[in-house]
């Protein structure tokens, strides 16, 4: 009896991987920074680069924060 179950879940488990490997919809998933079309900075690969990339993001959170109030006081108007 034991066997049997084991057999039965056995097939389940192999049901389910299956039609998860045959399924043929790919979804392309993109970063969030895509969605929107910005203009962040690139990550550094080089340690000699982080400085540039903390002043850069830096001016990019500012900026971002300004036109998004922007936008707020012009929705609330």
């Amino acid at each position: 009896m034991r066997l049997i179950i084991l057999l039965v879940a056995l097939l389940v488990v192999g049901l389910l991987v299956n039609r998860q490997i045959s399924n043929g919809t790919q979804h392309n998933v993109k970063s969030p920074a895509e969605k929107v079309g910005s203009d962040a900075p690139k990550i550094p690969v080089k340690p000699q680069d982080v400085q540039q990339f903390e002043e850069d993001m830096n001016k990019f959170i500012k900026d971002e924060a300004s036109e998004q109030a922007e936008k707020i006081d012009q929705a609330t108007q």
